[in-house]
């Protein structure tokens, strides 16, 4: 069952719009000595991003820099694209972003062309407008990953369910790896497929709606943050048994964390969030500090004037399965502070 605390929480964030997981929380320091980088994106009220915040924040005590916030709280591309170009305005040392969508494209453009390096973490589109790099998820490989847990504690037939936020360039790569890897190595059939929009108090309907809709369904994916807070929630609303199902999610949200250690959940796969956010800050430190030279890396004898990026296209972080074994180590109370 869900504690009395994770469910406040959780309804505190859908009441809130999700922004009190964000707004009410710590601040990040403001008084760090060094430059000065703005984490540009939408989402910033996500649970989901509270393990990149913690990343930025290990990141400024570690490298003595601050790292700003700008966008909106919620899922809001325009608002998003336009948190970019507020950025590039305030000429920051860098830009990191997200592109869930390809909505800031011409933004991360126009700040490389001005001088200002731009990182993009967790979702990219076939454009990045130029951004330095990719640090994150190869997410076609997650959906893989994905397929051979569900194999591992499924067996390799049976009727499935996917969640997810249909539209987001990670969740979509996610299916595809997926669908593929079942499609090629599995009798697993894909019954149907239900959209949560990344938001727990839509995935919560979503999951509801999927347990009524295929009552003879004999595993569960969620490929997003809030589908496994969605799974887990319904079926203690509808006071659903779903023990019996196999249930692989996605993310580290403290009601899927609590389901896992509670059995309702077998296992999820995680990106290593904190780890590419601070990767974004230490590359960033290093393209800006001369002692460092990463720019200036013998690529070619000018590397701007030859047009040579000197970052790697992509920085691949790999997946982690957090099961009953290790949940222990992930529940957010245990986590250091910065």
């Amino acid at each position: 069952m869900i504690s009395n605390a994770i469910r406040s929480s959780v309804r505190r964030a859908v009441l809130c719009g999700v922004a009190a997981l964000a707004l009410c929380g710590p601040a990040l320091a403001q008084d760090a000595k060094g430059r000065t980088y703005i984490y540009a994106s939408q989402l910033q009220g996500h649970p989901y991003l509270l393990d990149s915040l913690l990343g930025m924040d290990y990141a400024q005590s570690k490298f003595g820099v601050t790292v700003e916030r700008l966008g909106p709280q919620g899922w809001d591309p325009v608002a998003g694209a336009e948190a970019v170009e507020q950025a590039i305005a305030r000429k920051p040392d860098g830009i990191i972003t997200t592109l869930w969508e390809p909505g800031a494209v011409p933004g991360i453009r126009r700040a490389m062309e001005q001088g200002i390096p731009v990182i993009v973490i967790e979702a990219v589109t076939p454009d990045n407008g130029g951004a330095l790099t990719f640090i994150g998820l190869d997410n076609y490989a997650a959906g893989e990953d994905t397929a051979k847990e569900l194999i591992k504690r499924g067996g390799d037939s049976g009727k499935l369910v996917v969640s997810g936020n249909w539209g987001a360039s990670n969740t979509d790569a996610k299916l595809k790896g997926l669908t593929d890897y079942l499609a090629a190595n599995s009798k697993w059939e894909i019954v149907g497929r239900v959209d949560d929009k990344a938001t727990t108090s839509t995935a919560i309907d979503a999951a509801k709606t999927m347990f009524n809709t295929y009552p003879d369904l004999t595993a569960v994916v969620g490929l997003d943050s809030s589908s496994g807070s969605g799974i887990c929630l319904a079926a203690e609303e509808l006071e659903k048994d779903i023990s019996g199902l196999t249930v692989i999610v996605h993310d580290r949200e403290d009601a899927v964390l609590e389901c896992i250690n509670d059995g309702v959940i077998d296992a999820t796969i995680i990106n290593k969030t904190a780890l590419q956010a601070y990767l974004a800050v230490e590359m960033l430190e290093a393209y800006n500090d001369k002692k460092v030279g990463l720019a200036d890396v013998p690529i070619s004898d000018d590397n701007k004037a030859a047009g040579v990026n000197p970052f790697p296209a992509a920085v691949y972080m790999g997946t982690e399965v957090i099961d009953q074994e290790n949940v222990k180590h992930f529940m957010r109370a245990s986590l250091p502070k910065f």
